[in-house]
């Protein structure tokens, strides 16, 4: 890649490197796409730039950029990190490896929550990551909002996030909902969302190098059946709203958890195991898989 050289002629070495690379990973990706996204990002262009511009040579600079991240595109590490960049809901959110990935899957679990608020509702988010579950229903609805990880480095992104959006959630470090449970509800309709780790480790194994061998594997590993931490995520809240009872107070909560298809009939199972007399619904991602799961308790 040196020399003078044009955009097309750069596009072109980028993407035979980067076809060569993807021989390896057992799910295809899109090379030429990667190496468009990537270079109109060293650019500060839009992809429609590079098409409309082909003919344009670029600086040394310009080519030594680009070239380092493809480079990195080439050992796997996703594109959304070399950007530090994911969009999701159609906002665009700060992403490293801390924190997973957003995905688009995830989004009908955000569509669904929205559907369930109400003026009285309050939103609290289990193993936030990036924030983006959470932020976007702060931002989509203007209510209060709760968000909560284990990991610091995780929790730095989300309220980076959440200050560069333009919204206020509550922030706080912890298992799982137990800073929760130290606060006063805000109001008596509680709506929490939780994609938390629900990956067994033999999936986890599975898994193409983009994501094994980048992405955080604490944000995967559920244990034995992937489930252990929606397990003890329902223990704490079957306490909280029995330590709520007792005080004289009635919470309703819709709880929404992401998970593998193979858990359409487990993860109902254990919600119900939780909560006997709890409205339970499957809800399928725009591909037509098993998605979440809704309990309205």
């Amino acid at each position: 890649m040196a020399g003078e050289i044009t955009i097309f002629e750069l596009l072109a070495l980028a993407g035979d490197t980067l076809k060569k690379a993807d021989a390896t990973r057992s799910v295809p990706q899109n090379p030429r796409l990667d190496a468009q996204v990537l270079l109109a990002h060293v650019l500060g262009v839009n992809s429609a730039y590079l098409f409309t511009h082909g003919d344009e040579t670029v600086s040394h600079d310009v080519v030594d950029q680009f070239q380092r991240l493809v480079s990195r595109r080439g050992r796997h590490e996703p594109v959304a990190y070399l950007l530090q960049s994911k969009s999701f809901f159609s906002r665009e959110f700060f992403v490293n490896n801390h924190v997973l990935i957003p995905r688009p899957d995830t989004e009908v679990l955000v569509e669904h929550a929205l559907n369930s608020a109400t003026a009285q509702s309050t939103f609290l988010d289990i193993g936030t990551g990036s924030g983006a579950i959470g932020i976007t229903l702060a931002l989509e609805t203007n209510l209060p909002t709760f968000a909560i990880d284990v990991d610091p480095g995780a929790l730095a992104v989300a309220q980076h996030n959440a200050t560069s959006l333009g919204t206020h959630v509550q922030f706080f470090q912890g298992s799982l909902m137990q800073p929760f449970t130290t606060i006063e509800p805000p109001s008596d309709h509680l709506i929490i969302t939780a994609n938390l780790p629900y990956l067994t480790p033999w999936q986890w194994q599975d898994l193409d190098p983009d994501v094994r061998e980048y992405e955080p594997k604490l944000a995967f590993l559920g244990g034995a059946d992937g489930l252990a931490l929606y397990d003890e995520l329902c223990t704490q809240l079957r306490s909280y709203l029995h330590e709520q009872s007792r005080r004289g107070r009635r919470i309703a909560v819709d709880l929404f958890i992401e998970i593998d298809q193979s858990q359409r009939l487990t993860a109902p199972a254990l919600l119900k195991t939780h909560f006997p007399d709890a409205r339970i619904q499957v809800i399928r991602d725009l591909a037509g898989k098993e998605r979440v799961v809704k309990a309205s308790i």
